[in-house]
């Protein structure tokens, strides 16, 4: 029985430090999709004539919600205030906080009077995504292999100590 425990004991550590290496891939990949979405908005911005939220879902894409709500609302409420509209988007649980801040100031930027202001505030949303997208790989090829191995050595060496 004792062996038993230990053995599911060290399989829970190991399981931990490979879901703590699962998120820092979930992270990235929400970063990915945030940049792919502002790339494909300054893509289309020049083309696209049906406004905002036309442009918002095109960035969209099925995978950054908080765009699709972004458009739902201002469909909905036309002349809200920008702010009132991107104050309570939803937002991925793995973004953090400055990275929150940021998109805010980026969609913000999306309503601009001018074409040209819209493309300038997408550039730069594209610009500070792909840097907090290059930080997250950096971490991840850091720290990734990281807490796998350490699950798995701390699993181990609860084994030993409770065998």
């Amino acid at each position: 029985m004792r062996w038993l425990l230990a053995l599911m004991t060290a399989g829970a550590c190991a399981a931990m430090g490979r879901a703590a290496g699962g998120r820092l891939i979930i992270r990235e990949r929400a970063l990915n999709d945030w940049e792919g979405a502002f790339s494909r908005m300054e893509g289309a911005a020049a083309h696209l004539t049906d406004g905002l939220p036309a442009l918002l879902r095109r960035g969209d894409g099925g995978r950054v919600p908080a765009l699709n709500a972004l458009a739902d609302r201002l469909e909905e409420r036309p002349a809200a205030l920008p702010e009132e509209l991107t104050e309570s988007l939803p937002f991925e649980d793995c973004l953090t906080p400055a990275e929150r801040d940021t998109a805010r100031e980026c969609l913000l930027g999306l309503f601009a009077p001018t074409r040209d202001q819209q493309l300038r505030a997408l550039g730069y949303a594209r610009e500070q995504w792909a840097h907090f997208r290059q930080t997250s790989r950096e971490k991840r090829e850091k720290n990734g292999k990281l807490y796998v191995t350490l699950g798995w050595l701390a699993g181990a060496a609860l084994f030993i100590l409770m065998c």
